[in-house]
């Protein structure tokens, strides 16, 4: 089921977290696609009685020069002639699918994070940090740290390898040492041993590892 996901959905961590909607671990997924992406994804909601909402404009990443992972774009109509995501929201309940736009439109972080499944106290961190890091490369590496203290920890929280599509988190955690995205992340690693063991063991495996972060060494495991 999953490697079928993977080829619907594009990659792994997309794959995964249609698995957790599934599973009923998480209340909607949010993710963005290209207009030649969209048609496999909409045919696979509608066989499985998902709801899908669109976004009214289009999302165009910057700072992604060959293809390589970013976390920064800037939001267009949906006319204009620049290549473009349609952010997507799938879920079991259509509401809930049409409030999660709704907020990401109205730029309410707090209700959005909430029906993604995110942490309170992480979205309160996003929100606390969201101006600062739209300035920089908006991937939440260095308050993170800030917020962490020691140089171990366990691999849950390790969001280091996710431009290799390896991650246990779909959500930035207020620290690596962060309780509740441990809790999230042993809740999504069950899910994923219970249908593709190796990949389980493959995540383990890399997201237990040493990390150069600035000046520090940082260990998961």
């Amino acid at each position: 089921m999953l490697n079928n996901l993977i080829k619907i959905f594009g990659t792994k961590t997309k794959a995964l977290e249609i698995l957790y909607l599934l599973e009923r671990i998480k209340p909607v997924v949010r993710h963005g696609f290209y207009e030649a992406e969209l048609a496999k994804v909409e045919e696979f909601c509608r066989e499985k009685g998902l709801s899908l909402e669109k976004s009214p404009y289009k999302v165009v990443i910057l700072d992604a020069a060959d293809g390589q992972y970013s976390n920064k774009g800037i939001k267009v109509k949906t006319d204009d002639e620049r290549q473009g995501m349609l952010f997507i929201y799938i879920s079991k309940d259509k509401i809930k699918a049409e409030m999660a736009g709704r907020y990401e439109y109205e730029g309410n972080h707090k209700e959005l994070g909430l029906l993604l499944g995110y942490p309170m106290c992480c979205i309160d961190f996003f929100i606390k940090h969201k101006e600062e890091q739209s300035m920089a490369k908006n991937d939440y590496i260095e308050p993170i740290l800030k917020n962490s203290e020691g140089c171990i920890f366990q691999f849950y929280t390790n969001i280091f390898k996710r431009d290799f599509d390896i991650t246990l988190l779909n959500h930035f955690p207020c620290s690596l040492k962060c309780e509740n995205s441990i809790e999230l992340a042993k809740k999504h690693l069950e899910i994923i041993k219970k249908y593709d063991p190796d990949l389980a063991e493959f995540f383990i495996q890399r997201l237990k590892c040493r990390i150069n972060a600035g000046n520090d060494i940082i260990e998961f495991c």
